[in-house]
């Protein structure tokens, strides 16, 4: 029997007990295929021949175009789904033999990261020698006597392959959760860095990285004919949500009101801070001749806010998006999705629903795609792919360095205000997201007088 078929019924003609019609059947059998399986499995799912199950089942619903095969596998599944190679992967490996070892077991039950299925088929893979052929492992033969030298074998059997003098930051949290999690074992950090698998991410390289008004301003035109990228561009860099958070937010989630903004004006430049209007008008109460230098006004404009449920950290954070010609575009967008009966902004099916564990599956190949899409526009506004790290064109994580670098220029790098609006610590915002740009350095150091 395949391991995708174990533990699953082997005759369902019935349901609930009830003979029932071949619509209810069939209806079974799409249930059924919302995860990838063989016309064998389809026949022990519902108690007839692989033979049957193709004819009688399966090409009705291909004709219909309500299942499709999956490229390269005998297996089918639902059209709508999102399941990937990748997760056929995922999930031959999660029921193989292996994850049923005491040490996987554990992993599984100690952790609670939700790309913890993914590390569990890297560790896999690299004990049944897929990694390097000279080296593989059973996972129980790692006891907390022996972790440490198998540890660095493994290590050494990845180096090997990868010709490289330093794991990279994935394989090294695999192997330190194999230990920590798979064994309880706590390591700390300067054992970490002695075997080569601390946690350390390296040191940021984009950490400053940020957009111009003027390339704001382009990527305005360039997307002015496209409703859906243009709302993305905005809501992207206006709330700085991680890349597939923007897919649970709703259409309910957003509020759009007229903000007045209050100014006073000297000699031609504009201030807003609060402490400047009130010495303004306290100035012009004392001295009303100094209003032909002294101006106190106002303006409103269309706004947007929300509060965005972040998944990783569990939270809720609020968000303001001040640009008005995306606010406006938001909110004919918002009205637009409204009237379709579509409950979430940006993401169509909504019987969709989205929890901590699964989230970030379903709507990979869309992150995927904006991704591709919105490197196109960057690279039209003038950044190159070196902007972004040495590694990876994360055009959707720019947005989020976008957001967070014009929130802290525009408070004086307001550290503790901006990290309410998107993270837990300070510290985390401050080295990953929040270096000071040369120019506003200067700018601080050319105000200081000895």
């Amino acid at each position: 029997m395949s391991i995708l078929t174990e533990s699953i019924p082997t005759n369902r003609l019935n349901i609930d007990g009830l003979t029932v019609g071949k619509k209810q059947k069939l209806d079974q059998v799409l249930e059924f295929l919302k995860t990838p399986h063989t016309p064998t499995e389809v026949g022990n799912h519902i108690g007839i021949s692989r033979v049957k199950a193709y004819t009688d089942y399966i090409k009705i619903l291909l004709d219909a175009n309500k299942i499709k095969k999956l490229e390269g596998t005998k297996m089918y599944q639902i059209t709508e789904s999102n399941f990937t190679r990748k997760d056929l992967t995922l999930k031959l490996y999660s029921e193989s033999e292996i994850m049923q070892t005491e040490l996987m077991k554990r992993w599984s039950a100690n952790t609670s990261a939700k790309n913890a299925r993914v590390r569990h088929v890297r560790f896999s893979r690299i004990c049944l020698g897929k990694v390097n052929p000279k080296f593989n492992l059973h996972p129980d033969s790692m006891t907390r006597e022996n972790w440490e030298s198998v540890i660095t074998n493994a290590k050494n059997a990845i180096l090997e392959v990868t010709k490289k003098s330093k794991l990279s930051y994935s394989d090294r949290q695999v192997l330190r959760h194999s230990v920590m999690y798979g064994l309880d074992i706590t390591i700390s950090e300067d054992k970490g860095i002695r075997l080569g698998i601390d946690g350390e991410k390296g040191k940021p390289r984009v950490s400053d990285l940020h957009i111009e008004p003027e390339q704001i301003a382009k990527a305005k035109l360039i997307l002015k004919n496209d409703e859906l990228n243009f709302c993305k561009f905005g809501f992207k860099c206006w709330t700085f949500v991680r890349p597939s958070t923007i897919y649970i937010v709703k259409t309910s989630d957003l509020t759009f009101y007229d903000r007045e903004v209050k100014f006073v004006e000297m000699n031609g430049k504009r201030f807003y801070k609060k402490e400047m209007i009130d010495f303004a008008e306290t100035i012009l109460m004392v001295t009303p001749q100094a209003s032909d230098r002294i101006k106190i006004g106002s303006f409103k404009h269309r706004a947007c806010r929300l509060s965005v449920f972040e998944n990783k950290t569990q939270d809720d954070y609020n968000k303001f998006i001040y640009d008005e010609d995306f606010a406006i575009a938001l909110e004919k967008f918002v009205a637009k999705r409204k009237f379709q009966k579509k409950k979430y902004l940006f993401w169509d099916k909504n019987e969709t629903e989205f929890t901590f564990e699964n989230y970030d599956g379903i709507v990979r190949q869309t992150v995927v795609n904006d991704n591709k899409f919105f490197k196109k526009v960057f690279v039209e506004l003038g950044f190159e792919k070196e902007d972004f790290g040495d590694v990876a064109f994360r055009a959707n994580y720019g947005f989020r360095h976008f957001g967070l670098q014009m929130w802290l220029e525009a408070t004086e790098y307001d550290y503790e205000f901006v990290s309410t609006m998107s993270h837990d610590d300070v510290g985390t915002l401050k080295k990953w997201y929040g270096k000071r740009r040369a120019e506003h350095q200067e700018q601080r150091a050319s105000e200081v007088v000895f």
